[in-house]
C-alpha cells in the first residue's frame, strides 16, 4: 500500500455572510455544554463521481459551492463561527470557520485500502482529539484523481453533539443546494438546561486514550430480528435495537472486571418536548453499567440494567424546571463518572447511537454520499449508524489492536455481525 500525495490548494476562513447582531453576541452554555469535553466530533463524508445521478461540477465549482453555503449556513449557527470563553459562553464574534482545500493523487477507492487512522489523517481537517486551532468548526474539501471528493467536518463537542453535527451537516448541504432554504436551528439550550455559575460544578474529564484501530460491521434486518428475538426468549424486556445490539457488543467483548457507557440523547421527537428535536447544542447524558464477573454478564441482566440506566436520566426531565436540582443530578453523574472511570485497570466501553444521522440528506448538489464515517476514536468505543440503503444497523467499533482481531474471530459475533468490506 503506497502512501497518497497530498497537495495543498488553498485554506481560507470563512465568515457569515451576515454579521451577527450585537443582541446575539454572547450565546450562554447549557449545563450539557459546561459538562461536556474539549474535544471534537469528526465525520468523513465521500462522494465518488460514479456514484452521482447529476453530473459531478468541475472542482473549482465545488470549492465556490461550499465555501458560499458555509458563509451562509454560518448565519443561523452563528455561534459556531466565535470562540468558548471560561466554559461560560460563545463569544458570537463572527471568527469564521477553517475550511482547506486540498488535492490527493490517487483514485479514493484506493485510501480504503490503508487503516482508518490513515483516511482520517488525509481527510480530516485536524486531529479531533488534539485539535491545532481555535475554530468550532473547520472542515476539509479533498478532491481525488478519479473526480471523486471527501469532505471532513470538525465541530467542536463545546457546543455540539452528534445528533448537532448531523443537523449541521444536513442544514449546510440544503443551503448549498437552496441559498433561500430556511434553517431552524435552536440555540435555546441554556433556558431549558441552565448553566452552572457554581465553581464546584463537576465536568467530564476527558477520557484516558489508547491507539486504537477500527472497522465497521453491519447487522442486517433479517439478523437484527434474529438477534431481538433471541434476547426475547432469555429476559422480560423487549429490548430495543439499540439495547439489544448493545448488551451483545459487551458480551462478545466478554471483558470483566469492566465498564459498559451508554449514552442516552435527551430530544424529544418533536418541538413539543421537554427537549425539542431541533435542540442545537449538547442534549447527552451518561450513565454506567458494571460487569465484575462472568455472571453479571448474561442477556436478562445487562438489557434490564440498560433499561434502568436510560429510565433513570429520563426521569430527571421532571425535574428540567428546577434550576438547582438539576444542575446537582447532573454534577452528581459527571462526578460518578469520573470517580468510576479514574481506575484505568478496569477497561471502558462507550457505547453512543447516532441512528438518526441524516447521512442520506447530506446533498450539496451532486449526490447523497456514498459512505459517511466517524472517525477513528482514541477510546474503546461503539457507534451505531443506520444502514444508508436502509438494510439495519452499522456498527463503528474501535478497539485496541488486540481486541479487535479478538472480535473480528469471535464465533457468536460473526453469527449476526459481518464486516463492510471496502468502499
Amino acid at each position: 500500500m503506497s502512501a497518497s500525495r497530498l497537495v495543498s490548494l488553498s485554506r481560507k476562513i470563512i465568515k457569515p455572510s451576515s454579521p451577527t447582531p450585537l443582541s446575539h453576541r454572547i450565546h450562554k452554555l447549557s449545563l450539557m455544554d459546561q459538562m461536556g469535553t474539549h474535544s471534537y466530533m469528526a465525520a468523513l463524508l465521500f462522494y465518488p463521481k460514479q456514484n452521482t445521478t447529476t453530473s459531478m461540477p468541475e472542482p473549482t465549482k465545488i470549492s465556490q459551492v461550499l465555501e458560499k453555503s458555509l458563509s451562509k449556513v454560518l448565519t443561523s449557527y452563528y455561534p459556531f463561527a466565535g470562540q468558548v470563553r471560561d466554559n461560560s459562553f460563545v463569544e458570537c464574534n463572527d471568527i469564521g470557520a477553517d475550511l482547506s482545500i486540498v488535492r490527493i493523487d490517487c483514485p479514493m477507492s484506493s485510501i480504503f485500502d490503508h487503516p482508518r487512522t490513515y483516511i482520517d489523517n488525509l481527510v480530516l481537517p485536524f486531529d479531533p482529539w488534539f485539535p491545532s486551532m481555535d475554530s468550532l468548526v473547520a472542515a476539509k474539501l479533498c478532491h481525488f484523481e478519479c473526480g471523486g471528493v471527501a469532505l471532513g467536518v470538525c465541530l467542536s463537542h463545546k457546543v455540539s453533539d452528534g445528533c448537532s453535527l448531523g443537523k449541521f451537516l444536513r442544514d449546510w448541504s440544503m443551503v448549498a443546494r437552496d441559498s433561500e432554504a430556511k434553517l431552524s436551528p435552536l440555540f435555546n439550550g441554556s433556558l431549558i438546561f441552565k448553566p452552572s455559575n457554581s465553581s464546584s460544578f463537576q465536568v467530564v474529564d476527558d477520557p484516558p486514550l489508547y491507539k486504537n484501530e477500527s472497522k465497521r460491521f453491519h447487522f442486517s434486518a433479517s439478523k437484527l430480528k434474529s438477534l431481538k428475538s433471541l434476547t426475547d426468549s432469555t429476559t422480560q424486556i423487549r429490548p430495543t435495537t439499540v439495547e439489544a445490539i448493545t448488551a451483545f457488543l459487551y458480551r462478545c467483548v466478554n471483558t470483566t472486571p469492566s465498564l459498559l457507557i451508554q449514552a442516552v440523547d435527551q430530544r424529544g421527537t418533536s418541538n413539543d418536548a421537554l427537549v425539542p428535536a431541533d435542540l442545537t447544542g449538547n442534549a447527552i447524558l451518561p450513565f454506567v453499567v458494571s460487569a465484575t464477573n462472568k455472571e453479571e454478564m448474561n442477556w436478562e441482566r445487562l438489557v434490564s440494567e440498560l433499561r434502568k440506566g436510560k429510565e433513570k436520566i429520563q426521569d430527571m426531565l421532571k425535574y428540567i424546571e428546577s434550576e438547582e436540582y438539576l444542575c446537582s443530578k447532573v454534577s452528581d453523574i459527571a462526578r460518578e463518572l469520573n470517580e468510576r472511570t479514574s481506575n484505568n485497570d478496569i477497561p471502558m466501553y462507550r457505547f453512543s447511537s447516532l441512528r438518526r444521522f441524516p447521512s442520506n440528506d447530506m446533498n450539496f448538489g451532486w449526490g447523497r454520499p456514498r459512505q459517511v464515517d466517524i472517525s477513528t476514536l482514541p477510546i474503546n468505543m461503539f457507534i451505531l449508524m443506520d444502514n444508508q440503503n436502509g438494510d439495519g444497523v452499522e456498527v463503528i467499533v474501535s478497539l485496541e489492536d488486540g481486541e479487535l482481531s479478538a472480535l473480528e474471530r469471535n464465533d457468536e459475533f460473526l453469527q449476526f455481525a459481518s464486516p463492510c468490506l471496502g468502499f
